[in-house]
């Protein structure tokens, strides 16, 4: 099956700075586009489509450029298209003005984005994302949620504060082949801190994070006997100090449970 170029390509309208204020004056009106990374960009998203409204004064000069990126996901056996710009005018629909490209494209070997597994850390802790090569001369981008280029290199450390789903491109020095892939870093907003002192003999002081449970409770389990005791926590607190004095010598689990899910985890050891 041939895929229409707007399916085996991205096409991407980048709108000068003039455009694009011009367009958005006009009431950023616009048929069959989707949102590029940046808000001057657009991505054709059918056969035909539009941005209108556009007004310039007198003696204007602007530039839109475009630009054609096939998709390895989407490679065929076509390899030849024609991609027309026209520019009408509003009131009358007289054609004014346009340009035609001629877009070859050549069999090549196909390469996928790999972003790695999705990923799972606490609050504050930095992590590294890293592109799995594809054996070529590339060009590997990471964008954030709000579509923004934070990295351009393979590997992305990164220090979230909530989760999130970044994207990678990759995009093929050779030919402008790109391919994209996600992954997400969920961050655990909950966590057992630190137990002080550990070992302990009578009295531990458990610290902790939970300011956004909603409810909040500890589990010590013992892991060479049947204790199983539960604390219940106040979440606008981070610490509470409890007595062990007649718990068994042993390892002891503490479990942080919040709103009904075992976030966290340490180990006490009681003399």
């Amino acid at each position: 099956m041939l895929l229409p170029l707007y399916e085996a390509a991205e096409i991407k309208i980048a709108m000068d700075t003039l455009i694009f204020d011009a367009w958005s004056e006009g009431g950023s009106t616009e048929n069959n586009f989707t949102q590029a990374k940046s808000a001057k960009n657009k991505i054709v998203a059918s056969n035909v489509a539009k941005l209108s409204n556009i007004v310039f004064p007198a003696n204007t000069y602007a530039t839109l450029d475009i630009s054609f990126n096939f998709l390895t996901d989407k490679q065929d056996n076509k390899e030849s298209y024609a991609f027309h710009v026209i520019q009408r005018d509003t009131s009358t629909d007289e054609i004014i003005g346009g340009e035609t490209y001629l877009i070859n494209k050549h069999p090549r070997p196909t390469f996928q984005a790999e972003a790695g597994t999705d990923k799972e850390i606490e609050r504050d802790e930095s992590i590294t994302i890293s592109a799995a090569q594809i054996n070529e001369a590339a060009i590997y981008n990471w964008y954030d949620p709000e579509g923004n280029l934070i990295y351009t290199g393979e590997d992305l450390t990164i220090t979230p504060d909530l989760t999130k789903i970044y994207t990678l491109e990759i995009i093929s020095d050779s030919d402008g082949y790109k391919d994209y892939d996600e992954v997400e870093v969920k961050v655990n907003p909950y966590k057992i801190e630190s137990l002080v002192p550990n070992p302990t003999s009578n009295l531990v002081t458990i610290n902790y994070k939970t300011e956004e449970a909603n409810s909040v409770y500890l589990m010590i389990v013992g892991t060479q006997n049947n204790t199983s005791n539960n604390y219940i926590l106040d979440p606008t607190q981070t610490s509470i100090t409890l007595e062990v004095t007649l718990y068994d010598h042993g390892i002891y689990t503490i479990a942080l449970v919040c709103d009904g899910i075992l976030v966290n985890s340490k180990n006490l050891y009681k003399n």
